[in-house]
């Protein structure tokens, strides 16, 4: 303690001189305002400019200067021709480089690149492979003969190529390279080393879980069991299926599936799973919020879920919803805009779900009970909702599930004021005179999906695809006797060297068949809508589809309004590009259609769809992303249809041209009785699809 004391004035006086010359050259080092790089055709400047340390400041105010280090550059020159290397470009270099003084205190650099030829794959020769396996694991390896000889598919091949082995058995495969480049012909002859070993199957389960934890070994056992049988061969895949299933039960906070220690004498090896358990009772507290050109609505959200209800691991969720809803726009509801037929009120929901595992002594199956209340508010209506459902959710794999249920639902339906009741079926869907209805609905409602994405709220790679299919009424009783089918398809694709780049597509295609064949003999509870920042985002929420025109409220200067009323046929789709300018902030351009008919959709509406483009951003928080988009139709496709009520009291369709304005602006003010223009912006929480 006393020699530190004696020393301590020293080591500060030197820390503050070394403080001192490093300021004073941070203050003597200029600053770099732009890194400008030519000759490079094969790679983009901003993937060249991610991989050196030289950095450009900013352009946007009290952006972080970033100085120039001449050593750090030339270094980075080094860098720059070793990356083109690592992409098969051997002869690339630097023929040009000039540090450019910008007075008073920054410079500019200029690199020039000449990028050469790329390096291909002259033959590939594989040895060691076992002669039975041999076609099939060496099929669709990132390297081939012909293809340029890049660093990154050289380690992804040797990688993919043991992985395979591996799910075939051979769990103890390695495999070694060697890769001999010319430069100057621009071959690379390639041959991989494969050390197989010997063909081995899964043993019994070995299970390390928390101790005096309330989850039996045996449950645990039980769901690895699904995946992994006893002498079947050995496989990777399988051992991360078994370990989704054991995440799927939704108790523990660590899971790790692996291979243990191979018998030599059985080729058997055995599995080890160690599970620590979670939290059994969680309460969660949120907000949410959605806005667009004809609604705004915040609401808080609180969910508290105990997932050891009564032991068993029984699971019990209860989730309630309480907000405030406007119509239009919560600023024509603050100005009591009356042209725009304003209104505002309650929005609430409360859910209870129960959820009994290893139902029938299975432990793939599972029983789902629902109750739940709402109360929503829509342009065509104002609904008080109570709903019931008990179903059986089979876990075929870790990936699929098919979930048969039977559901009952009550809506007592306020709708806008009618002028016939001809047109009670279509704003309401249900017969009567005035403007409220009950309706009540009995179906079972099988649902299939197989969903293979890597995240399901901001996914960027792998498929989803879902089949909905419902009937109503007949024998189940219920107001209506209907089928409604309804599959959706998405896929996702992510490219770069951090996978930056997302091309995200999505299709759905609906139909609903009345018994009848009458199309206004279904309820508007389940007619098809589109429009809104998940579907179609050229249309606000539900506007496309049928329209019609009803009278306003008291005291709207304007002689009808239109609501949407859905219809039994529909499609809509979606391709997106979504690009991440920082770890947390992405861009999006998208392309989307869609068409909603009152009737079936036939396949010579498909031509008519209605199209949109747009752009967006998402900032990803922890509760997923926060989305703006902003779309503008195209000019052409089929418009939703309106209609109308006759002197003779018919339903009619009125025809109309739509409003060609973008939010007022721009257009030709045309007088039309649809007030939707040819753009749309969206905000909410959570990527389109």
């Amino acid at each position: 303690m006393a020699l530190w004391g004696r020393s301590a004035p020293i080591r500060v006086m030197s820390l503050a001189l070394l403080v001192g010359c490093a300021s004073q050259e941070k203050k003597d080092a200029r600053v770099v305002r732009d890194v400008h790089i030519t000759g490079n055709d094969e790679l983009s400047s901003r993937d060249i400019k991610k991989k050196i340390l030289t950095e450009e400041t900013g352009w946007w105010p009290f952006a972080t200067k970033q100085y120039f280090d001449p050593v750090t550059w030339q270094s980075d020159l080094k860098r720059i021709e070793r990356l083109y290397a690592a992409k098969g470009f051997y002869q690339a270099e630097i023929v040009k480089d000039q540090v450019v003084p910008d007075p008073p205190d920054d410079v500019q650099l200029e690199v020039q690149v000449r990028e050469g030829k790329p390096t291909h794959v002259g033959k590939m020769e594989v040895e060691g492979l076992p002669p039975a396996d041999r076609a099939e694991v060496i099929k669709g390896l990132p390297l081939a003969p012909g293809v340029v000889f890049r660093e990154e598919d050289w380690a992804a091949t040797k990688r993919q190529l043991a992985d395979r082995l591996r799910n075939r058995g051979y769990a103890k495969a390695s495999v070694d390279g060697r890769a001999l480049v010319d430069v100057k012909t621009q071959r690379a002859d390639l041959t991989l080393f494969v050390e197989s070993g010997r063909r081995y199957t899964f043993g019994g389960i070995e299970v390390d879980s928390t101790p005096g934890g309330r989850v039996p070994a045996n449950v645990v056992t039980e769901q690895v069991r699904l995946e992994v049988k006893e002498g079947h061969t050995f496989s990777d895949v399988v051992l991360n299926e078994a370990q989704r299933r054991l995440f799927g039960l939704g108790v523990f906070a660590t899971i790790r599936v692996t291979a243990g220690e191979p018998d030599e004498t059985t080729a058997r090896i055995p599995v080890r799973v160690i599970v620590r358990e979670g939290q059994f009772h969680t309460l969660r507290l949120g907000a949410g919020a959605r806005a667009d050109a004809i609604r705004n609505e915040f609401r808080g959200i609180a969910e508290w879920t105990n997932r050891d209800f009564l032991g068993g691991l029984r699971r019990l969720i209860i989730r309630g919803e309480a907000g405030w809803a406007f119509l239009p726009s919560v600023l024509a509801v603050a100005r009591d805009d009356v042209d725009q037929a304003p209104r505002s009120g309650p929005i609430a929901r409360l859910r209870f779900e129960f959820e009994q595992p290893r139902f029938l002594g299975r432990p793939s199956l599972r029983e789902r009970t629902t109750l739940e209340g709402d109360r929503t508010m829509e342009q065509t209506y104002n609904a008080l909702s109570a709903r019931a459902m008990v179903g059986v959710i089979w876990q075929v794999w870790s990936t699929l599930a098919v979930f048969p249920s039977y559901r009952i639902e009550a809506d007592y339906l306020n709708g806008a004021p009618v002028n016939s009741a001809a047109t009670a079926p279509l704003t309401l869907g249900c017969q009567t005179t005035t403007d409220h209805c009950f309706v009540w609905l009995s179906y079972v409602d099988p649902l299939i999906t197989w969903d293979r994405r890597d995240n399901a709220f901001e996914p960027r790679r792998g498929t989803y695809i879902s089949l909905s299919l419902q009937q109503g009424g007949g024998p189940l009783g219920g107001d209506f006797n209907y089928v409604r089918v309804l599959p959706d398809v998405r896929g996702y694709h992510s490219f770069g060297d951090e996978g930056e780049v997302t091309v995200a597509a999505r299709l759905r295609f609906g139909e609903l068949w009345t018994f009848s064949g009458n199309p206004d003999d279904s309820a508007v509870v389940t007619r098809f809508y589109a429009g809104g920042g998940i579907s179609m985002r050229g249309f606000a929420d539900r506007r496309l589809a049928p329209l019609l025109q009803v009278p306003p409220p008291p005291g709207v200067q304007i002689d009808q309004v239109t609501v949407p009323v859905g219809g039994n046929g529909m499609i809509d789709g979606s391709l997106e590009l979504r690009y991440s300018l920082t770890p947390t902030l992405r861009a999006a351009a998208f392309v989307d259609f869609g068409q909603v008919r009152r009737g079936r959709l036939l396949l010579g509406d498909i031509p008519h769809v209605l199209w949109a483009v747009g752009v967006g951003i998402r900032w990803l928080t922890p509760v997923g992303p926060i989305r703006v988009d902003l779309a503008r139709r195209l000019p052409f496709g089929d418009l939703p249809p309106l209609l109308a009520v006759d002197a003779a009291g018919a339903i009619v369709q009125v025809p109309y041209v739509a409003n060609d304005s973008c939010f007022g602006l721009f257009g030709s003010n045309v007088t039309t009785p649809v007030p939707d223009t040819m753009c749309a912006f969206h905000v909410a929480i959570g990527e389109a699809f």
